[in-house]
């Protein structure tokens, strides 16, 4: 029999490298809706895309079989946009900002008016920028001022029975959490454990091990310094007297970072050692404490949470207690964590509407087909 024909997808290519993660971000939703369609993303160094020479566009086409190409950038990229209607493939432009505005298209051609008409569907970053879009396609193509899309990924899900069973074992205590801690930095945490339960006499550290395998380790140094403590692969529950709570088990952090409304990233006191994402916390609306060791996104996320007010930044093991402290009041905590919250879930409903608006037009126009 011969091969089937692959289904026709949709291509999210960026021009400009700083777009593709949050394209990277669309490619997920869409590929979580229960009719995925096949995507492909372009735009960075790993991915470049085919530039503008014809025959490496058509051999991307032939590689990508494709049904709507989704544009993102400063540029509009001419030859690529030919080659898709010689094809009868769909454009959409996407986080778009009129021309000569900053951010904006730095090439155009003559007629940015016909450039712009390809297009089936225009989504604005903002609603300045589809006023002024609407302007220059005088109603030729729906121009929608969707916003600007999500950089970060959604936040996982996690057992929800398990998560009505620890917040049924806490009660009202206050709570804080050592997410993915090392050996090396358990006693800094101990210590800020407990700086904090003199202003927070109830307050229950969760510690999640960075290796599952040494909870016992963990909890054996916490009874040594005075906690009393209980570790979860044990089946051990949290009562009233209990200090510490070791999270060994390897559940989805998910399940602790949604209790806890402060967080501590551990491994961020220690130069060279990795560090959990800041992201998920901050996104399920934890403020955020880390020391001064972080590098790439991670460093870049956690300079704007510092920056914007969602996190404190700390220098040493010493300043963790007091950080936590400090957050732990219901005023503070509740500010950081909204900035922290806002700045990991910004863009989120724009991604959630350019990924209904392509799932929309590919129903309406043949599917996958």
């Amino acid at each position: 029999m011969p091969a089937a024909t692959p289904a026709r997808g949709v291509w999210l290519h960026a021009t400009d490298a700083a777009l593709t993660p949050a394209l990277r971000v669309l490619a997920r939703h869409l590929a979580e809706r229960p009719d995925a369609p096949p995507t492909w993303v372009t735009g960075d160094a790993g991915a470049p895309g085919p530039g503008e020479d014809l025959r490496a566009i058509d051999a991307a086409f032939d590689r990508f079989p494709t049904r709507l190409l989704v544009l993102a950038g400063p540029v509009l990229p001419a030859a690529l946009m030919d080659r898709a209607r010689a094809r009868n493939i769909a454009l959409m432009l996407v986080e778009a900002v009129p021309p000569g505005a900053r951010g904006g298209w730095r090439l155009f051609g003559a007629q940015p008016r016909g450039q712009l008409a390809r297009f089936q569907q225009i989504h604005a970053r903002d609603e300045a920028a589809a006023t002024a879009l609407r302007r220059q396609v005088r109603d030729a193509v729906p121009v929608l001022p969707t916003g600007r899309l999500a950089r970060y990924a959604p936040v996982p899900g996690c057992n929800i029975q398990e998560l009505d069973a620890m917040r049924q074992s806490i009660g009202a205590r206050p709570v804080w959490l050592a997410h993915d801690l090392p050996e090396a930095e358990a006693d800094a945490a101990f210590l800020a454990h407990s700086h904090a339960l003199r202003r927070a006499h109830r307050l229950l550290m969760i510690a999640q091990p960075r290796d599952p395998a040494g909870g016992a380790t963990l909890a054996e140094r916490a009874a040594e310094v005075g906690f009393v403590c209980a570790r979860r692969s044990a089946d051990e529950e949290i009562d009233e007297t209990t200090q510490v709570y070791v999270a060994d088990a390897g559940d989805d952090p998910g399940l602790f970072l949604r209790l806890a409304p402060v967080t501590f990233l551990g491994g961020s006191l220690t130069a060279g050692a990795p560090i959990p994402s800041p992201v998920i916390p901050a996104a399920l609306g934890s403020a955020l404490v880390f020391g001064p060791h972080a590098e790439g996104d991670e460093g870049r996320f956690m300079d704007q949470l510092r920056t914007q007010g969602g996190g404190r930044q700390i220098n040493g093991p010493s300043d963790l207690g007091p950080a936590v402290s400090a957050l732990l009041s219901p005023e503070a905590g509740a500010d950081a964590a909204l900035r922290a919250w806002s700045l990991a879930t910004d863009g989120s409903e724009a991604t959630l509407a350019v990924a209904d608006a392509i799932c929309d037009w590919l129903t309406l126009n043949g599917g996958r087909a």
